[in-house]
Formats: structure tokens, C-alpha cells, sequence
């Protein structure tokens, strides 16, 4: 909860609003003239503080201006009598969050305006434990595992890392499955050779069925080496293998099954040959069954398979991915942006049917209206608020 600093040199006001703060769960803090308090906050951390605008030694307004220089994160509230409400207004423009008028109901003021502030202070602590986090281990940080899916996943992903059988990957768009491929090409031996990424519904235009016949052949000096040599020595990703025309799968299945394609094991794993990597969004098995794909070249790619969960099925993972989006988004010299509480309540019930695609993009319209401001609920999509 908060830890809140109440300047008030009326007593009964001043504890009044003490026992409705410590009722609501937070840490209070009173002091009771102007002077008192600047000393506090000179050397204690605050996240809000409440002042009354008359007060002895030090007034309210001087008080602010003195917590705004020397803890600009911390919320101030000022409190004020009827007749002094422009004086309350003025503190608004300079970075007040609120004002109340006195008399009020201190149970009012910690559920109207205390309540949010700690929302907002919850939300601001998360995103900055989770960036702490993923700079610790940013030489690693490709994937956003917090849930337990994803980090036996990840586990599963380091084990195959230390082999060279291929791979078949398979889940929703968005979920990260190329992000994975590049995972098991970067922890393997094969880490210094290429990484190739081909998209199977251009591989038809590329496989010719003369290149696939002399892939065994000295390489042509020709001005575009076909994609399967690029990829010698590494990892080669067939993206969207589901996609691939039963004709086509025959020429891919024939250039796997020619010598020196694949890895082979003579007493210890060489870097000859390309690691195949196959990604998909619908069940390969299925397609195989139903003969719109070919069982051999199923079972030529599937010596195993992973499934990439959606995710709105690990919400775990969905704020760590938010703050790691918003990072990449925002230039290097700028903090983050902040993000109001409702506007995440919205983001955190949306299911993301696109998975971290749509996440990027919902973000990054956020981002351009909130234009530097904290993102809040009126510069989401409509479709992520609507919900």
C-alpha cells in the first residue's frame, strides 16, 4: 500500500484522515506545522502527501513547491478552506493531483481520490519490477515467460538446443514461434551459421525443381544462391509449413532426403547439412490424416513437436509482455510510459486474439494519442475497450 505524509496543524483533522488511511490498509505519517513535514520528506520516500494550506512555520503552498523539487513522484493533495480554492486550483497546474475543501469526510477522500492514486502506484511498481527483471537477463530476453507454459516450453527449447533433430513448432499467429526458432538456433552449435527464416507461401516460386535437383551438386555461380545452401551450416525456418501445396511438399520432401541435407551424427554432431525448423498454425497431424499433407514429410519434420499456447491462455505473461512492447516502442533517452489503471483493467480482459501482434499494435496507437502522457483508457482501440 501507500505511504502517505499528512501535514495538518489541526489535530482532529489531522488524525481524522490518519485513522481513514490506516482503516484503507496504508502507512501514515503526520506532521503537524510546514516546517515539521519538509523535514520528513527531506529524508523519508513518500508516494503521497496531504497539505492543508495554512499551517504554522511553513505553509501549504510553500510545502508543495518544496515536495515538487525534491520528490516530483510523489503525489500531492492540498487541503483547503472554501475561501481559498484558486490558491488550490494554481497547485493543480504546477503537478497537484487533487484538492479537497474543508469540512469533508475523510472516508471520501481515501476511496475518491486515494484509492485510484494507489491503483496507479501498484501498476507503476509492477512495470518497474518486470523492467528490472528483464534487464537483468537481457542477453537472453527473447521470450516472455513468466507463466509455467512458457517456461517449460522454454526448458523443452534448451534441451532440443543440444541436439540437431528437426522441429515443428505450431500455434496461433503472434504467440512467438519464430522467436523460439531463433532460441534453439542461439543456445545450439549451429549458433554461428545462418539463420534462415523462408515464408512457405513464397517457397513454391523458389523451389525450382532443377535448383532441388542439384542441391548435391558444387554450388552455381549464379547471382541468388537458392535458399536451402544459404541456410548450410544453421538452422533453416520453413515459416507457415501448413500453407505449402502438396506438390510443393513432394520437392521439399526430396531435397531433405538428399545426402548432406540434414545433419548426420558420425560419433559426434558436425555443423554439415541445415537444422530444419517447420512452423504452422494448424495441426500438421490432422492435415496428414486427412491427406492435405504428406505423412512422410510429416514425420521427416516432426521428430518433435511443440505447441505455443495463445495468450489468453497464460495471462501471466501478458503484463511482462506489455512493459517489454513499450519499451522497445519508446526512445532510448525516455522512460516508459505510464499506464492509468483502467486502461490496463481494459488490456487485462481483451483476449488478444492476435496474440503479441495485436498487443504491439493496440500499443502503439496508444502510444501516438497519449502523445508522452500516461496511456489511458480513451487512447486504446475501440475493439480492446469495448469488451
Amino acid at each position: 500500500m501507500l505511504e502517505v505524509l499528512i501535514a495538518e496543524d489541526d489535530d482532529n483533522v489531522r488524525q481524522a484522515v490518519a485513522e481513514a488511511l490506516g482503516r484503507a490498509g496504508h502507512t501514515v505519517t503526520e506532521a503537524s506545522d510546514g516546517e515539521q513535514a519538509a523535514t520528513l520528506v527531506d529524508t523519508k520516500k513518500f508516494d503521497v502527501a496531504i497539505c492543508d494550506v495554512h499551517m504554522p512555520k511553513l505553509d501549504g503552498l510553500t510545502l508543495f513547491r518544496r515536495v515538487r523539487c525534491v520528490a516530483p513522484r510523489t503525489a500531492v493533495i492540498i487541503m483547503t478552506s472554501f475561501g481559498k480554492i484558486p490558491d488550490a486550483v494554481g497547485t493543480l497546474r504546477d503537478g497537484a493531483v487533487d484538492y479537497v475543501t474543508k469540512p469533508f469526510d475523510p472516508d471520501e477522500l481515501v476511496d475518491r481520490i486515494i484509492r485510484p492514486i494507489a491503483e496507479r502506484f501498484t501498476l507503476r511498481r509492477a512495470f518497474e519490477k518486470i523492467r528490472a527483471t528483464q534487464t537483468a537477463r537481457r542477453a537472453g530476453a527473447r521470450i516472455v515467460a513468466e507463466s509455467s507454459q512458457m517456461q517449460k516450453l522454454l526448458e523443452q527449447i534448451e534441451t532440443l538446443s543440444q541436439g540437431d533433430v528437426s522441429v515443428l513448432l505450431t500455434g496461433e499467429r503472434g504467440t512467438g514461434k519464430k522467436s523460439l526458432a531463433r532460441v534453439l538456433h542461439e543456445h545450439g552449435y549451429r549458433k554461428n551459421g545462418p539463420f534462415v527464416i523462408v515464408p512457405c507461401s513464397s517457397l513454391p516460386d523458389l523451389m525450382l525443381e532443377t535448383e532441388l535437383r542439384e542441391l548435391s551438386q558444387p554450388a552455381r555461380a549464379t547471382s541468388r544462391d537458392d535458399w536451402f545452401r544459404r541456410a548450410m551450416g544453421g538452422t533453416l525456418v520453413l515459416d507457415g509449413i501448413d500453407t505449402l501445396p502438396v506438390s510443393a511438399q513432394s520437392s521439399l520432401l526430396r531435397v531433405i532426403q538428399e545426402p548432406g541435407t540434414q545433419a548426420r551424427r558420425n560419433g559426434e554432431w558436425k555443423p554439415d547439412g541445415v537444422r530444419i525448423v517447420a512452423i504452422a498454425r494448424k495441426s500438421i497431424a490432422k492435415m496428414a490424416h486427412g491427406d492435405s499433407f504428406l505423412e512422410p514429410l510429416y514425420f521427416r519434420l516432426n521428430a518433435m513437436s511443440l505447441f505455443v499456447p495463445p495468450l489468453r491462455e497464460r495471462p501471466l505473461d501478458l503484463l511482462p509482455l506489455v512493459v517489454e512492447l513499450l519499451a522497445r516502442m519508446t526512445p532510448r533517452e525516455r522512460e516508459i510510459p505510464l499506464m492509468e489503471p483502467r486502461a490496463w483493467e481494459a488490456i487485462s480482459k481483451y483476449p488478444f486474439p492476435g496474440n503479441a501482434h495485436e498487443v504491439a499494435w493496440a500499443l502503439e496507437h496508444a502510444m501516438t494519442l497519449a502523445d508522452g502522457n500516461p496511456i489511458d483508457l480513451a487512447h486504446l482501440p475501440a475493439r480492446v475497450t469495448s469488451t
